[in-house]
């Protein structure tokens, strides 16, 4: 009778074992599953051409003054309601708050407030941009930390404004709250067409992102993307040629390539 009450014990015991294991191993496997994964390029594309719209803003922003040395087609931020635009040129300063949300011409909305830290004028070779984004938000993306930009000099020749940018440790927020931390290193060709159809933007480098539940993800241009001014004052961030090669842990390496006629999706 012992004997046949330690053997339930002990079988009660083992399965209860065996459960345990089996639980711990589906949690395991769930979060491998999740963790597992990169970020999708969907969203490696949209977060890129975000930060070209907000470049471009920037740059339009502090040649607002230099009506003889204008190089660039204004992207007019005061199209946006009740935007105020600051300018201390002693400390080298611009500052550009949109309040509690305005939208623009193109249909983003814009929200909350940056900085822009200048040297020299913006058009000379070698100056430096160091922008910081406080409570800022586009078109529903908060945008958190500093970003660096350098003037590599104009060629008038094949009238290409060139300049290189950098971000470390950024913080994009999407609408669902997830935050991204991103890391890219650019190189940027912006040539003004003498025709009526605009400029055009020709960007080349590489970065990585990374989230909570994401495989780190990295990325590099293999073609140059192209950005039109007609698209990104449509609102939209898709280059219209291009192609990008994603890779992460989780995914084989993947090349995303952008071929397009007009400034829908990819």
């Amino acid at each position: 009778m012992n004997n046949s009450k330690k053997y339930w014990i002990n079988a009660f015991v083992i399965a209860l074992l065996i459960s345990a294991v089996s639980c711990v191993s589906a949690d395991l496997e769930e979060d491998m599953t999740v963790v597992d994964r990169g970020v999708s390029s969907e969203e490696i594309s949209g977060m890129m051409g975000l930060m070209e719209e907000v470049d471009l803003m920037i740059m339009s922003t502090l040649q607002q003054d230099l009506s003889q040395q204008r190089l660039l087609p204004l992207i007019n931020e005061m199209t946006c309601p009740g935007t105020v635009i600051s300018r201390d040129d002693k400390k080298g300063e611009i500052r550009l708050d949109f309040g509690s949300g305005c939208i623009s011409d193109g249909g983003l909305e814009k929200q909350g407030s940056l900085t822009v830290k200048y040297t020299a004028n913006f058009l000379s070779k070698g100056s430096l941009l160091e922008i910081i984004f406080e409570d800022f938000s586009v078109d529903g993306y908060k945008l958190q930390g500093t970003k660096n930009i350098e003037n590599l000099g104009y060629d008038a020749k094949e009238r290409k404004l060139k300049f290189s940018s950098s971000i470390k440790d950024f913080k994009i927020v999407d609408r669902k709250a997830q935050t991204f931390t991103i890391n890219q290193n650019y190189f940027r060709e912006l040539e003004l067409s003498p025709e009526k159809d605009g400029f055009r933007i020709y960007l080349k480098g590489s970065g990585s992102l990374e989230a909570e539940n994401y495989s780190i993800t990295t990325f590099e241009i293999v073609q140059p993307l192209k950005y039109v001014q007609e698209c990104i004052e449509s609102g939209s961030f898709n280059p219209i040629e291009g192609s990008l090669q994603i890779s992460s842990k989780a995914d084989k390496t993947t090349i995303l390539n952008f071929e397009s006629s007009g400034c829908g999706s990819i």
